[in-house]
């Protein structure tokens, strides 16, 4: 995407997401940053715990490769400076409350009006419409109101949330998909659009067969299970962790001979329909087995015999695996004040690669866009930062 100009008006974790792979595809992403920055800047985590809006992993890993500009939207001077970057832009990515460019003159009937080719893109919690479009929303609200945690957890217990912020990762890579979607489209036709990304909706949307079984039977499929569906699909306690299967029919004679259990070769374990009929005899047997092992050990198990089995592996293992190490996952940044870091690096391997720049400094590129794009007199930036506009 060299060549592409893209205007970052988002704040937080969905919309900074997918422009942060539009940056590594080669676009020039410009990110435009309230003068006390991102709020993902105050989120964390820093390092030995000493917060400081340059230093917060959060920001460092959703704005890699992207160039900063303080711009005050509040301000009729901020808007003039936004107003000429989007007019100017290919794609505009924000992630406002519903109105709020509107309510300042920098709407998509604006932007289509100033260049019709423009793709403008919304990432928010609900979407620009309906009831819950000006709705207060946390991770977990999310979590809650997509489905996801009515069908996480053990039957028998609460729902549970999963770990980290899923439903804005995933609305930042539906945002992401659907933005190059949209630039094609205006490639070939000369006409943008906006994009209305729900992360709600996003979120909801991978709940597989759950929903549509729900509403051509008109009640709620069985969906907790917790972590042990069966003997053979569960997550077992080993020596030092958690490990588990997914065993198919097809796996099982190769798991069976993995543990050198004789009997799980015979009637009635070898046998798929009296397996499920011994279902706790079975459990019994594994559990003794993984007891004896390390998470390492049933992993080379797995990949000895040619089965769907490992461990549960905690981020010092992810970081470590030799897997991840041969495939360059991790990308390595040496900041100039948050110190030596490693992060994911890629989406995906191909022979174009990833640009893999660090994220900037707050208003890093205040001068450079200002002066040597923009054509404001250098004098100006000090009248600026006393309006507040940047």
């Amino acid at each position: 995407m060299a060549g592409v100009r893209v205007i970052d008006l988002s704040q937080g974790i969905s919309g900074p997401y997918a422009a942060k792979w539009l940056a590594g595809l080669g676009a020039d992403v410009i990110k435009l940053e309230p003068p006390a920055g991102d709020v993902s800047r105050a989120a964390g985590p820093w390092p030995n715990a000493e917060p400081h809006p340059e230093t917060s992993g959060l920001y460092l890993y959703l704005n890699t490769n992207k160039r900063s500009l303080t711009c005050n939207l509040d301000t009729s001077d901020g808007r003039a400076i936004a107003g000429q970057l989007c007019a100017a832009a290919d794609i505009v990515i924000e992630s406002n409350p519903a109105g709020y460019l509107d309510e300042r003159g920098l709407g998509y009937d604006w932007l289509r009006q100033a260049k019709p080719a423009a793709v403008m893109v919304s990432v928010t919690p609900f979407g620009q419409t309906g009831p819950y479009a000006h709705l207060p929303s946390t991770e977990i609200t999310l979590y809650a109101l997509s489905g996801q945690m009515g069908v996480t957890g053990d039957p028998n217990r609460e729902p549970l949330k999963n770990g980290g912020s899923q439903p804005s990762y995933q609305a930042g890579l539906h945002a992401f998909a659907a933005t190059q979607t949209a630039y094609l489209g205006a490639l070939r036709h000369g006409l943008g659009t906006h994009l209305d990304i729900s992360a709600q909706e996003t979120f909801a949307s991978m709940l597989e067969y759950f929903a549509s079984y729900t509403a051509q039977n008109g009640e709620e499929y069985r969906a907790r299970m917790g972590n042990m569906v069966s003997a053979v699909w569960g997550i077992y306690p080993c020596l030092d962790g958690y490990a588990g299967m997914c065993i198919l029919p097809r796996n099982y004679d190769r798991m069976a001979a993995a543990t050198g259990i004789p009997e799980l070769q015979q009637p009635p374990f070898n046998d798929p329909h009296q397996r499920l009929e011994h279902d706790d005899t079975l459990q019994a047997i594994l559990y003794g087995w993984f007891a004896g092992k390390t998470r390492k050990q049933l992993h080379a198990a797995a990949l000895e015999f040619g089965f769907p089995g490992g461990y549960v592996a905690t981020v010092e293992d992810l970081v470590a695996s030799d897997q991840n190490a041969h495939r360059d996952f991790l990308q390595h940044d040496d900041h100039p004040l948050a110190g030596p870091l490693d992060f994911p690096a890629h989406l995906w391997r191909a022979e174009h690669g990833w640009d893999r720049g660090r994220a900037p400094l707050l208003g890093q590129h205040n001068h450079e866009i200002l002066v040597g794009e923009l054509g404001y007199d250098p004098d100006d930036l000090a009248r600026l930062r006393e309006l507040d506009a940047i």
